[in-house]
This record gives structure tokens, C-alpha cells and sequence, in this order.
């Protein structure tokens, strides 16, 4: 019986001159047995360039990253004994561990499957784990209010010192205030799960909690030695409010010789933005509902309010859609000999989730209680492999493939001129609606290839129908016939930047998010856009902090240290007359090098807090000092 020790496969990327460098494998046989006529398939970010000669092995098939390899004829594999191939062509240099070497396993000659142990890849020739550490925290800066927040409030005066021992409890307060309190007592004890209750009943710190007129996510808090008074309009900035009281308290008595809860003083606050987000990339990578709810309640712990849920993309597909089986049972699932082979260091067994209508109505309902809003995204009509791969009859049958994107995706845009598309999108905007109580929905619109459809006679017939021969043109009428279904659902429509192309999306109760670069957004504001700000240079939580290869990340846009992140100033370069138009901002996690959840903490904090504290608090309010202090604490727990 065949182990996964039995075969191990190191790989190494070497600089040279130039410009992609040469990338090493190495297979070593330690089954205790020869091996002949077998195959060994790889996942990668980065990819051998297809009609490229390599050396010790011939490149039979490829998608995206995923690699099948076969040995020169006749090769037998001893034991022991190893094979070596090297690749001198890459689409590009890699320049972080996790953009090279993900997972790998062999195929026999019967298509059976033996599982190898695969490395990370290192780099010229070194040895050794990724060093993930996560940094440290720092002591308090001179001067530094002793009082952990974040993000930071608008304004604070506070001194003196309460005994942190006793629980927050609601000695005042209606049925907004009661639910508020309940809303963030379960909340910090759901994230923080050791250690006394920090909200509890009568016997510690009272809390008066009082409605005034002020914004509806704003709050005041009054210190006193007997009780603290909340004040606000109602449950957001009551929620808001116990949330900071009970950050406040957790750091006082996690690090008594740093923190204090205040005897005296106030706390004004509220936010900078009303839209405060996070995406998440669920499509690439697997995350169970139990993990979302989670990121709910980090989300809600730092007074972020959207979460973008980026559900469908070229490897993935992530909901149930009645009359739609084969995306339930093709697209949302990917591994070897499937309609969607082993992607992004998934293993050759099926690999997948799809979220049914009680998944969804358990983040839905978590989402409500934190206040948050849950926007979904469909990215059409470019990144759609998995939905073309599970319905094929969505293609031009005698369209010529004239593109492949910045991925080497095969065909992987919808075509405007199938009938069919537009039953399918229907059905799938119809259950997002009905699932999703958010006002807008998300129909990408990113990243279509300029010669997309170029090859398709029935798009080519569309464009000449309306006098145009701009693929540009073809794919805002497209978008534009989306955004009809999502107005005739009562929902206004988001989407990335690139749907501004063509004529453009109809910038009415539509937004686009921003990310290609900062400047993008005032562009896009002068066209007519509401934007929300996500460029990949400072919020792109994908991006490697470092430039350390032992760093995990990718780093296209360069590295994001949280120093970035924290000191970009959204808006700021805006003109006045424009401001009007920002919406907010948001963080994004991309996928494609998240194959290990585990990293997730590692590429998430501090950065998220970072762009949470910009996403609240008043430029001028801002310390980058005060911030490296406060990074280091658990302010909340991450996904692990």
C-alpha cells in the first residue's frame, strides 16, 4: 500500500539573468519499488510558459496554474532514485514562496492517483520553514491615553482608573439599548473565549444607556466612578458604543500594567465613512459557514459594516441555483478528471462547498444582529471557466478561441449574444435577491480580455446590429442588460472599476469599487460614480507585507507593510466638489495564495485594522505610533 511519504517533490526557483528565472522539481521515489509510465500533476500561481521546451519532462496539459508533466519514454522512476525537471520560461518571476509550489500528486498509468508530499518551493537553493511570525506588540508611545480602541474615537478625554474586574452590565437603557447589549455581550463571547464574561449581569461596571440626537452610528460615553452613560440615536451607535466599552475593559485586564478603564472623562464618536468593508474571495478557496460567521464577528469587533462575498469566479461557484444543478454539482466543485481540475493547491479529491439557502440565512442573520451588511458578488461576465465548464451551451458553438486572460484562462467570458446567458443570469439574480436582503448586488465586470468575443460569430453579429466594432462597447451592453435585472429586483448594482469602459454601466443607483490604483476613484467620481476606494496598493490584504520570500502573499501591486495601509488617506487628494461621491472604503482577500487558511491571520492583521482605522477615524485623528502599540493585542480573534 502506497503512503504519501513514499514520494516527495522539492522545487526551487532560481534568479537569473534572465528575465523569469529557471524553476527546479525534483521527485524522489522512497516507495521501495520502481515507477513507470506515470504523470506528475502540479499546482502552481505562477506557470511554465506552453510551448516551451522543458528539460526532463514534456508539459501535456495545462489550466491556470495546474500542470500535468510526463517523464521522456521509457523512464523509470528506481528506488531510490529521483527526476528533475527545469523550467527556464514562467509567465512571470515569482517572488514569495506561496506563488510557486502548491500541491502535487502522481497519476499512474491505470489513472489511478498516489498523493506525494510536496514542499514549499524555496529560493537559491535555500532551506528552511516560512517564517510566519506574526509581530509583536509595543509598549505605549509618551503621552498615549491608556486606553486600547480600535479604531480609534473622534474624540476622547478620560483619566483615572476603575477596578476592571467586575463585568459590564445594563443597569438603564430601552429595547434598542437591551439589544444592543445583548448583540456585542454574544459577540466578545463568541471571540474572545477565555477569560471572564467582559458583559454580564448586575455586580460590576453599570451602564446608563440614553438616546440623543446624533448620527445614527454614532455614540458618546460618559465616564464616571459609579456608573458610564452611553448615549445615541438608537441600536447602531449603541451597539458601536458597547463594542469600544468592551475593548476598553478586555485590554485593561489582558495587560493591567498598559491599560486602564477610565474612572472619568468622555468619548464622542463616529464614523469617517458610511461604507466600511471587507471582501472575501470564497470562490477560489474553501471556507466553511462557520469560518464566515466568524469573520462576521472580527468584522464587527473593529465597526466595519459591509461584507463583500465574492462568490463566483474562474475556479468556483458557490450557491445553489434552482433549475441549475450542474453548477451545484460541477462548478462548485474542482479536482481531478472533473469539469474543473485541481486549482490554487486544492488536492486531487473533490474540492469544494456550495451554500445552501440555511448556510446563507445563517450568515444573513448573523450579519443583521452585527449590523452589517452582506453584499454579494457574481463576477460575470469575465471569470466565469466554472460556469462555462458546467453549462457549456452558454459558448458560441462556432466561436474560435481568440482569447486567453492575464490568468491563461481558456473561454472564460460569457457571451452577450446567447440567449441562454440571460435565462441563467436571471435564475441566479432572482436567488440572489431572495437570499440576500443587501441593497446592492455585485456583477464584477472585471478583467474581460479587449479581444473577448472577437472570436464569436453571434457577438460579432450583436456588434454589427448596433454599429459597433468596440468589444468595449459589447461588454457595457452587457452589464448595462445586468443591471436592468438587478433594478427589476429593486436592488441598485456595484461593480469593479472596468465597468465604467465602454459607455459605461448607468452611473444611477449604481456604485464601483476602485482598485486598480487610488486615482481611478476620483476618475470614475468626475464620470458620475459613487465610488468605494480598494486599491490593491494599500488595501489589497493579499499582497505580501514584505519583500522576504518566506513572506506569504503575492506582491503585483508591491508589498503592503501595515505602515501602508495605515498612513493611506482615502479621499484625501479628492476634490471638494467630488467627496460627495466616496462612499467609503474596503480590504480585500483575494485567493489565489490563501491554499493554507492557516495563513489567514498572517495576511489579515494587523492590516485590517489598519484600513478599519482609516475607514473611522478623522485623519487628523490618526497616530501611526499609537497604532504599532495597539496591533500587537487582541482586539479580536482571527480566524483561527
Amino acid at each position: 500500500m502506497t503512503s504519501k511519504a513514499d514520494f516527495q517533490l522539492a522545487s526551487n526557483w532560481t534568479p537569473t539573468d534572465q528575465a523569469t528565472g529557471i524553476l527546479t522539481l525534483t521527485l524522489t521515489n522512497l516507495s521501495g519499488r520502481p515507477l513507470e509510465n506515470f504523470r506528475l500533476a502540479f499546482t502552481s500561481h505562477c506557470r511554465l510558459e506552453p510551448g516551451r521546451q522543458l528539460e526532463g519532462a514534456a508539459l501535456i496539459e495545462q489550466t491556470y496554474g495546474y500542470h500535468v508533466l510526463a517523464p521522456p519514454v521509457g523512464f523509470v522512476l528506481t528506488h531510490p532514485g529521483t527526476w528533475s525537471i527545469t523550467a527556464d520560461r514562467l509567465n512571470y518571476a515569482p517572488r514569495h514562496y506561496t506563488e510557486a509550489l502548491k500541491s502535487a500528486y502522481l497519476v499512474l498509468e491505470d489513472g489511478g492517483i498516489v498523493p506525494i508530499v510536496s514542499t514549499p518551493t524555496t529560493r537559491n537553493f535555500e532551506s528552511g520553514a516560512p517564517r510566519l511570525e506574526a509581530p509583536s506588540g509595543s509598549r505605549l508611545p509618551r503621552g498615549m491615553l491608556p486606553v486600547s480602541i480600535v479604531p480609534f474615537p473622534m474624540r476622547i478625554e478620560v483619566a483615572g482608573q476603575c477596578d476592571p474586574v467586575g463585568a459590564l452590565y445594563l443597569a438603564e437603557g430601552k429595547r434598542e439599548a437591551e439589544f444592543a447589549f445583548n448583540a456585542a455581550a454574544a459577540l466578545a463571547k463568541r471571540l474572545l473565549r477565555s477569560g471572564p464574561p467582559l458583559f454580564g449581569e448586575i455586580g460590576g461596571i453599570a451602564c446608563m444607556a440614553r438616546q440623543a440626537d446624533m448620527p445614527e452610528e454614532g455614540y458618546g460615553i460618559d465616564f464616571a466612578a459609579d456608573a458610564v452613560t452611553l448615549h445615541a440615536a438608537g441600536q447602531k451607535g449603541f451597539f458601536y458604543g458597547f463594542v469600544t466599552l468592551g475593548q476598553i475593559l478586555h485590554a485593561a485586564r489582558d495587560q493591567p500594567n498598559e491599560f486602564t478603564f477610565p474612572a472619568t472623562g468622555r468619548i464622542y464618536d463616529a464614523p469617517r465613512f458610511a461604507w466600511r468593508g471587507m471582501l472575501l474571495d470564497v470562490a477560489r478557496q474553501v471556507y466553511k459557514t462557520e469560518e464566515l460567521l466568524r469573520v462576521l464577528d472580527v468584522l464587527a469587533w473593529h465597526k466595519l459594516n459591509r461584507f463583500h462575498l465574492h462568490l463566483s469566479d474562474d475556479e468556483g461557484w458557490r450557491l445553489d441555483i434552482p433549475g441549475y444543478p450542474q453548477l451545484t454539482e460541477m462548478a462548485g466543485w474542482r479536482g481531478h478528471g472533473r469539469a474543473i481540475p485541481p486549482l490554487l493547491g486544492s488536492p486531487p479529491e473533490p474540492y469544494g462547498i456550495v451554500y445552501s439557502r440555511a448556510h446563507v440565512a445563517q450568515l444573513t442573520d448573523r450579519a443583521e444582529q452585527l449590523f452589517i451588511t452582506i453584499v454579494p458578488e457574481i463576477d460575470i461576465p469575465g471569470h466565469s471557466y466554472s460556469t462555462l465548464q458546467s453549462i457549456p451551451e452558454l459558448r458560441d458553438p462556432s466561436e474560435v478561441e481568440s482569447h486567453r486572460r492575464i490568468q491563461n484562462s481558456p473561454r472564460n467570458v460569457l457571451n452577450p449574444a446567447v440567449r441562454k446567458t440571460y435565462d441563467l443570469l436571471q435564475a441566479v439574480f432572482d436567488e440572489v435577491a431572495r437570499l440576500f436582503p443587501s441593497p446592492w448586488i455585485h456583477v464584477g465586470g472585471d478583467e474581460v480580455p479587449e479581444d473577448a468575443w472577437l472570436g464569436s460569430p453571434m457577438a460579432r453579429a450583436l456588434m454589427l446590429e448596433h454599429g459597433c466594432h468596440d468589444t468595449r462597447w459589447l461588454q457595457s451592453y452587457f452589464l448595462r442588460c445586468v443591471q436592468e435585472m438587478i433594478r427589476g429586483l429593486g436592488r441598485r448594482t456595484g461593480a469593479w472599476e472596468e465597468a465604467a469602459l465602454g459607455a459605461g454601466i448607468d452611473a444611477r443607483d449604481s456604485y464601483l469599487v476602485a482598485w486598480q490604483r487610488s486615482a481611478s476613484g476620483v476618475t470614475l467620481a468626475e464620470q458620475g460614480y459613487d465610488v468605494v476606494l480598494a486599491p490593491a496598493e494599500a488595501y489589497y490584504l493579499d499582497m505580501a507585507q514584505t519583500e522576504d520570500w518566506w513572506d506569504p502573499g503575492a506582491s503585483w501591486a508591491g508589498t503592503v507593510p501595515p505602515e501602508r495601509c495605515y498612513t493611506y488617506d482615502p479621499g484625501s487628494d479628492w476634490p471638494t466638489e467630488l467627496k460627495g461621491r466616496l462612499l467609503g472604503v474596503q480590504a480585500c482577500l483575494w485567493g489565489e495564495n490563501l491554499h493554507d487558511l492557516r495563513l489567514f491571520d498572517r495576511l489579515v492583521f494587523p492590516r485590517l485594522w489598519a484600513m478599519a482605522e482609516s475607514a473611522w477615524t478623522p485623519s487628523a485623528g490618526k497616530d501611526l505610533g499609537r497604532f504599532k502599540a495597539l496591533h500587537g493585542l487582541a482586539q479580536g480573534a482571527g480566524l483561527a
